[in-house]
C-alpha cells in the first residue's frame, strides 16, 4: 500500500516529466534562421577604412569580410556603373548582361528574369516574411512582392522604421538601403581624404550600429540564427562612379561583410562579387541554389560553403556588349 508521501512524490514525478521535456525540446531547437542586409550606397571600401566606424569594423572583425569585392566582372564593359545596375545585380545574384538592367538613363528595362531574391525565398517557403526600406526609389522596380516596400525620406527615416518593424514585427528578411555617402560622393567628391564624404561614412556607422542593435535587443533573438550583410552598390570618383568600360579601381571596388554564427570568421580568400550578396543570403535561409537558374553569385563568407574561386568562370574570358533593344 502506499503511503501519502508516495502518492505525492508519484504526482509531482507526473507533473515534472512534460515539463522537463518541453524545456529539453526548447534547448534542442533549430534557431530560426534570419537575415538582415544593409546596402550601404557609394561607400569606397578605402574611405571605410579610414573613418571611425567602430560598428561596421566590429561586424568585419567578428565575421567574414572581402575589401576588394567587386560590383562587376572585367568582361562586362557598357553596362553603367551607377546605382540601378548595381542594386539589381546585387539583390537578383545575376549580371547586367541576364536581368536586364544596364544603366539608368538610356536603356534602364529590367526585364523580371531574374528577381529579387525575396521573390525565390518566397517560393521556397510564402510564408516567410520579407521587409524592403530604401531611400532610392528606384529600387521598388524589382521589390513588388516584398511583404513591407516602403520608401523612406531619408537614411534617418529609414533606420527609424527598420528599427520599428525589427522591434515590433516578426520579419525573417530585411533589406534597409541608406544613401547619404553617395549624395556626399556627388556633393564634394568619392575620395578618403575628403572630411565631408568621410563624415558621411561615419554618420551611416552610427545608424548601423543602431540597427544591428535593434537586432540584437529582439526578445527571440536567442532563438534567432541572424546572418548579418552588408556592402555597396558601387565606389566613386571625382564627384561621379561612372565609369568608361568600367576599369576604373575606386568604382569598380567595393566591399562585402558577413556576420553571424553562420559566417566563417576571417578575410574571404577568393574573388567576391556584389551578385555573391543574394546567393549568401538564399544559402542561409536554406535555399539550395539551383543551376537552372544561372546566377552568377555564390555563397561567400558562409560555414560550410566553399571558398569563392579566386579567378570566377565568369572573368574575364570574353567581352560582353549589351545591345540595346530596338
Amino acid at each position: 500500500m502506499r503511503t501519502f508521501a508516495s502518492w505525492i512524490n508519484l504526482l509531482a514525478a507526473i507533473v515534472l516529466i512534460p515539463l522537463c521535456a518541453t524545456r529539453g525540446h526548447a534547448a534542442d531547437a533549430t534557431p530560426t534562421k534570419k537575415v538582415l542586409l544593409i546596402g550601404i550606397d557609394g561607400c569606397r571600401p578605402d574611405a571605410l577604412a579610414k573613418a571611425k566606424a567602430p560598428n561596421l569594423n566590429a561586424l568585419a572583425d567578428g565575421g567574414a569580410s572581402s575589401f576588394t569585392a567587386q560590383i562587376l566582372p572585367l568582361r562586362i564593359v557598357d553596362a553603367e556603373t551607377s546605382s540601378g545596375p548595381g542594386w539589381t545585380s546585387m539583390l537578383s545574384g545575376a549580371w547586367p548582361d541576364k536581368h536586364g538592367w544596364i544603366d539608368d538613363v538610356r536603356r534602364r528595362r529590367f526585364n523580371g528574369q531574374y528577381p529579387h531574391f525575396f521573390g525565390r525565398l518566397k517560393t521556397f517557403n510564402p510564408k516567410l516574411n520579407t521587409v524592403s526600406i530604401i531611400t532610392w526609389p528606384e529600387i521598388q522596380r524589382m521589390t513588388t512582392g516584398a511583404d513591407v516596400n516602403e520608401v523612406a525620406k531619408g537614411d534617418n527615416a529609414a533606420v527609424e522604421r527598420g528599427i520599428e518593424v525589427l522591434t515590433k514585427q516578426n520579419p525573417d528578411v530585411v533589406f534597409i538601403h541608406l544613401d547619404d555617402v553617395d549624395g556626399a560622393g556627388h556633393a564634394k567628391g568619392f575620395n578618403p581624404e575628403l572630411p565631408e564624404y568621410i563624415k558621411a561614412i561615419e554618420e551611416t556607422d552610427a545608424r548601423v550600429g543602431r540597427i544591428v542593435e535593434a537586432v540584437k535587443k529582439r526578445p527571440t533573438y536567442a532563438q534567432e540564427d541572424w546572418l548579418i550583410l552588408v556592402s555597396s552598390d558601387h565606389g566613386g570618383w571625382g564627384t561621379g562612379h561612372n565609369s568608361h568600360r568600367n576599369v576604373v579601381p575606386e568604382i569598380r571596388k567595393v566591399f562585402f561583410i558577413a556576420n553571424g554564427p553562420a559566417a566563417e570568421k576571417g578575410t574571404i580568400a577568393g574573388q567576391v562579387y556584389t551578385v555573391d550578396v543574394a546567393a549568401t543570403a538564399l544559402a542561409h535561409m536554406g535555399v539550395k541554389l539551383d543551376p537552372a537558374w544561372k546566377l552568377d553569385g555564390v555563397p561567400a563568407g558562409l560555414k560550410g560553403f566553399p571558398t569563392p574561386a579566386v579567378s570566377r568562370p565568369n572573368e574575364p574570358a570574353a567581352t560582353v556588349l549589351i545591345r540595346a533593344k530596338k
